[in-house]
């Protein structure tokens, strides 16, 4: 059906599956039910808004089985990636690349898009590969560029710092729990807590640091924003690396605020709301 139909048939015949599977997923909780969130994050969401939300998310996910076809012209004219050139410069001038993204949108779809687009993309990623079901491990196989890696796990790291210093964007998520975290301002009286790996990679190996957001535009359309890479003075070893963390940040936070509903779990558990007493301490470190 894919080969057959374009984009705009195939997401009619699929949405009324989608939409059956969104409304009997009675278990799906919404990441803002009874938490407060930051002005610029509530939405005045009903239940229709969120089964719309998960009906689109449902979608998203068939393209997880094609990834080859997405290179298609039919498909890329769907994906719009603005600030391209400034990954592009940075690998002509022989630098490595860290794309830093949050479960923002579908996040899941970057590194697809993004080799579809050219750019041989991988994420690193914790847990180990026998976790990953054989399904999916057998879709990797199928992605432009099939002889170069898309996933890396913690336990190989070493593979994956290669991969970044033979000049391979490398994809890592900002807003995991997992390693040194960092807290950074996000709006008043809240703060943000990052996960400092993307930073220490760039910082190691001299890379440009960039951020990486894909925005859900509907109907299978997306728009991928690689933002300002990150200044190279808060990227050495002397610098204070929540210089960098609020860059990236600052990048980000506008797409948050126009799209607060794409907002993953994983993202809004990164928020964290002040009290009187650590307001003022909001950029320290944390082990």
């Amino acid at each position: 059906m894919e080969r057959s139909l374009p984009p705009r048939k195939l997401d009619s015949l699929l949405k009324p599956f989608a939409a059956v599977r969104a409304g009997l997923n009675t278990a799906f909780k919404s990441a803002r039910s009874g938490m407060p969130l930051p002005d610029g994050l509530t939405s005045a969401g009903t239940t229709r808004t969120a089964r719309q939300q998960r009906r689109n998310g449902y979608l998203n996910q068939y393209l997880r089985y094609f990834p080859e076809r997405l290179a298609e012209a039919k498909w890329m004219d769907g994906c719009r990636i603005t600030g391209l050139e400034r990954l592009h410069a940075a690998r002509q001038n022989g630098r490595p690349v860290v794309l830093a993204f949050c479960h923002f949108g579908p996040f899941f779809l970057l590194r697809s898009w993004l080799r579809a687009a050219g750019i041989p993309a991988a994420i690193l990623v914790g847990g180990k590969p026998e976790h990953r079901s054989k399904l999916t491990q057998l879709f990797y196989r199928f992605v432009p560029f099939p002889e170069v890696p898309t996933v890396f796990y913690l336990d190989r790291l070493r593979d994956a710092t290669a991969f970044l210093t033979a000049g391979n964007p490398l994809l890592i998520a900002i807003d995991d729990d997992s390693g040194k975290q960092m807290e950074l301002p996000f709006s008043e009286g809240w703060t943000f807590r990052m996960a400092t790996g993307a930073v220490r990679l760039a910082v190691r190996h001299q890379a440009e640091l960039i951020s990486c957001t894909i925005i859900d535009e509907g109907c299978w359309r997306f728009r991928i924003e690689l933002g300002r890479p990150v200044p190279r003075e808060f990227l050495t070893s002397e610098s204070d690396w929540t210089c960098a963390g609020e860059h990236l940040l600052g990048e980000m936070i506008p797409h948050f605020r126009a799209h607060p509903e794409q907002c993953a779990r994983t993202l809004i558990g990164c928020l964290r709301k002040n009290s009187a007493a650590a307001a003022p301490d909001v950029t320290r470190m944390v082990d």
